[in-house]
């Protein structure tokens, strides 16, 4: 099948990490001068439907949480948002039913109920310019689509691309056959066209010409899909991913990884008061079997990062939510069970780590489909980079209909 000579870019609609976990809020009700932060049915969601369960999720979240002070600026850039979310009664917020307990610091009262009011920064940072992919086509291991998307977000010429086909995949300086006509005939081959063997390569503007006459054989497609087929595609899809990240990587130094995870699929930020939210960790945290009791170990939240990747290996979509805690507010020191691998011994260990204080950077959520896996960050120091272990628990994801 032919891609069209465009790359579609799906129009985005001004969206904000709401309450903390990436989603879209609109201002539908009112409340004492308050607008009710609502996922309105039907409303596009930016995350594939694997993820229907998050979503739901934060729809029943969204009921009890209120806004005011919004501003918002969009750009081709990204996005920028500034509020104050208010939380009523002390509300706590269990993240998907895992143990992981938000939990707001009252502040102030309005109508003499205690609220917690938090002002936010909510920044997205996708770099596709006023565009957010559509799940209900978009599929990361299309590598037709991923050769079109690092063309675009690489900013290249159909000229530039062509000529950097000529360069890695035709030019043959032992070879008696011009470049140019080793070049057609390779896509003649290729495509099943017939493009004129005879061009003057000599004569200025030969890759527009080109582009152009392949353009008045393949009308619904772009200049740079026939050699693509020729030189790149090939019926097992890693090989050609492997092709593009040769062939791309040379122009621009960006794989299909890099590509789909830095450019095309959502991520952005929140950064928080100190003192606001405290992250609560469930005692799941801590022990080797299971236990749904909440601890009492907690940190203030200071920044959240959030984005939507793609594990090529996994083929599976992991949502990542890296969670940064503000200096000295970690409650205590804790130990936990991890599972991590021993460079020395060459092999998969289980151990107990010791987290201090001073010590933790940040928690990591990899939020898969179907289960939770959590990672520890620990700042670096004189004699040694910043290091992780990963949890040996994993947590389970409790959705609406189980």
């Amino acid at each position: 099948m032919q891609r069209k000579r465009s790359v579609k870019l799906l129009n985005r609609k001004g969206a904000i990490a709401f309450f903390l976990f990436s989603a879209s809020f609109y201002s539908a009700q009112f409340m004492n001068g308050l607008n009710r932060i609502y996922m309105q049915e039907g409303e596009k969601i930016n995350l594939p439907r694997e993820y229907n369960f998050f979503v739901n999720e934060q729809k029943k979240n969204s009921q009890e949480i209120f806004f005011k002070n919004l501003q918002h600026s969009d750009g081709n850039g990204g996005s920028f948002n500034s509020l104050d979310l208010i939380f009523f009664e002390n509300k706590k917020y269990d993240f998907l039913k895992t143990g992981f307990v938000i939990v707001p610091e009252i502040n102030s009262k309005l109508m003499g109920k205690p609220i917690s009011t938090v002002p936010v920064r909510a920044t997205g940072t996708w770099k596709a310019p006023k565009g957010t992919v559509d799940f209900d086509t978009y599929n990361p291991r299309n590598n037709t689509t991923n050769f079109f998307y690092m063309k675009f977000f690489g900013n290249i010429t159909d000229e530039q691309l062509l000529a950097h086909f000529f360069n890695m995949k035709v030019a043959n300086f032992n070879s008696k056959i011009d470049n140019s006509v080793q070049f057609i005939r390779d896509i003649n081959k290729a495509n099943k066209i017939q493009i004129n063997e005879n061009f003057d390569s000599e004569s200025p503007g030969l890759l527009t010409r080109l582009c152009k006459e392949i353009n008045s054989k393949m009308p619904d497609s772009d200049c740079n899909f026939a050699p693509y087929k020729a030189y790149l595609a090939n019926p097992d899809e890693d090989k050609t991913r492997k092709n593009l990240d040769d062939f791309y990587g040379s122009i621009w130094n960006n794989g299909v990884d890099d590509v789909t995870n830095e450019y095309i699929l959502p991520r952005g930020s929140i950064d928080l008061p100190q003192n606001a939210l405290k992250l609560v960790l469930p005692n799941q945290f801590f022990y080797g079997k299971s236990k749904n009791d909440q601890s009492d170990v907690f940190f203030y939240i200071n920044n959240i990062q959030h984005n939507l990747t793609y594990d090529f290996k996994l083929k599976t979509y992991v949502f990542i939510f890296k969670i940064t805690p503000f200096a000295d507010s970690l409650s205590s020191d804790f130990k936990f069970i991890s599972s991590y691998h021993n460079t020395l011994k060459g092999k998969q260990e289980v151990g107990e780590i010791e987290v201090k204080k001073n010590e933790i950077k940040n928690i990591e959520l990899l939020l898969y489909p179907d289960r939770m896996e959590v990672q520890v960050y620990f700042k670096g120091n004189d004699n040694r980079f910043d290091y992780h272990y990963k949890l040996k628990n994993i947590f389970n994801i409790k959705k609406n209909n189980q």
